[in-house]
């Protein structure tokens, strides 16, 4: 009775914690965890330290809760030495950490299938929109004795992403050790992610004949900044087909590559009113949608509809901590990635349980994921304390149903005064000038000349 009576106070006063801390409960079950680890992992085996409980640990750390994994490691419980939790860490292996996101992206959309609601409409009727991107993880601590004295970055590796449009997740992760990986060569493993039907957007790395032929050949759509190095040879004219705020609109039908015989699509041209940042005055786009689904100047828009998934790694980074420093071992940080990943879409999960109760748009354009973050880094540590792990055990026992509705009713009570953005006028375009690498001011004597002045 006493903890249904501190829930109901959490309830009312800190809600994102309450539902995050019963969503992980959830969704990470030591036993679910360590049989996923069994059936994927060959190198690593396990004697005393877990890979739940390792998992646990660095969770803590990508929430924001405690600051280091030693940090966390001396506030857990744990059988085993610090060494240990680290030699564990830097054994991960990829497909590991690839298959910990694909699966729990799978019972994420379990629980979100309870909210249809709460699903974004396709921007192309029918057609599913995904979108693929590639980051490379920031350079970590000089921990290894290869890198001591050295003042490069040393780089822990590379990670592809797959976004779901209808629900928000990020599905799917193929992670590489090697930082000077190049994403083209990554493009085969996209075909295994996608289905017939599926609309994939992605910027000009993945322009290339074999992966848009297949991507055709297996029934998926294509919406792909055309890269130079790819020869297209017009089928037809180029004519002018609308514009849009960013500018001109011209499409003509091509085929892909020198020889006969190659794909044919559209080829959507926008002939921009300001040149980008990379000094490009027209931006080249391939699809193969059919122009009685989308006209050109709805495909150009939709193109950029990538800021989504470039927002996600930004959140990743800014509000969840995604690059720990401190793993300096490449299978280390790509675990740490990968945990920020899950962590992302469980933060998902409860925006929609709220788009279920407000809508969709409201959440997408009121709700603050910087001041849903910062309640949950402040008060998770307190909610451990103040209630015991039998509180949680009722909500690992959920099902999927049972969990969305028991979100949903806690949405229903969150005080929108707390959490909605903070907005402002749209920024003014202030030319930056170019100084010298490795120039600097001291901002206090810029701040006393702006005084005399």
């Amino acid at each position: 009775m006493l903890f249904d009576t501190v829930l109901e106070r959490y309830a009312q006063r800190a809600p994102f914690p309450l539902m995050l801390r019963a969503s992980l409960e959830h969704l990470f079950r030591p036993q679910r965890l360590d049989r996923l680890f069994d059936s994927v992992a060959v190198d690593q085996y396990t004697r005393q330290l877990t890979f739940s409980a390792v998992t646990a640990l660095l969770t803590d750390v990508v929430l924001r809760v405690r600051p280091s994994v030693r940090k966390a490691y001396r506030d857990a419980d744990l059988p085993v030495t610090l060494r240990a939790v680290y030699d564990k860490l830097k054994g991960v292996e990829p497909s590991v950490s690839e298959a910990l996101v694909e699966k729990l992206a799978a019972d994420v959309a379990a629980v979100l299938a309870a909210w249809p609601q709460a699903r974004r409409a396709d921007p192309v009727a029918g057609l599913r929109l995904r979108t693929v991107d590639g980051t490379f993880l920031a350079g970590t601590q000089h921990r290894l004795k290869e890198m001591r004295g050295c003042g490069a970055a040393a780089l822990p590796g590379m990670a592809v992403v797959l976004r779901d449009d209808r629900t928000g997740l990020l599905t799917h992760a193929l992670l590489r050790e090697d930082a000077y990986t190049n994403e083209r060569s990554l493009s085969a493993p996209l075909l295994s992610w996608l289905e017939p039907d599926d609309l994939l957007l992605a910027d000009r790395n993945y322009c290339t004949a074999a992966l848009l032929g297949s991507l055709a050949a297996g029934g998926v759509f294509f919406l792909i900044r055309h890269h130079k190095g790819l020869h297209l040879h017009a089928l037809g004219p180029r004519r002018r087909a609308g514009a849009t705020r960013t500018g001109t609109v011209y499409q003509q039908r091509v085929r892909l590559g020198e020889k006969p015989g190659g794909p044919v699509c559209r080829c959507v041209a926008v002939v921009l009113k300001e040149p980008t940042r990379d000094g490009d005055t027209e931006v080249v786009l391939l699809s193969n949608v059919p122009a009685g689904r989308a006209k050109a100047a709805a495909l150009a828009d939709l193109y950029l509809r990538r800021w989504r998934l470039e927002t996600s790694f930004q959140e990743l980074t800014v509000l969840l901590r995604c690059e720990v420093n401190t793993l300096a071992y490449p299978r280390a940080a790509l675990f740490g990635f990968a945990l920020a990943v899950t962590a992302y879409n469980v933060l998902a999960m409860l925006q929609a349980a709220l788009a279920a109760v407000a809508g969709p748009d409201t959440v997408e354009g009121e709700l603050s994921a910087e001041a849903v973050a910062e309640e949950v880094s402040s008060t998770k540590r307190g909610m451990e304390i103040a209630l015991p792990a039998e509180a949680w055990e009722r909500f690992a026992r959920m099902s999927a149903a049972e969990l969305a509705a028991w979100l949903q009713a806690v949405a229903g009570r969150v005080d929108w005064s707390r959490y909605r953005k903070s907005k402002r006028g749209p920024k003014k375009r202030v030319p930056v000038k170019r100084t010298r690498r490795g120039a600097h001011y001291a901002t206090a004597r810029l701040l006393a000349e702006r005084t005399k002045r």
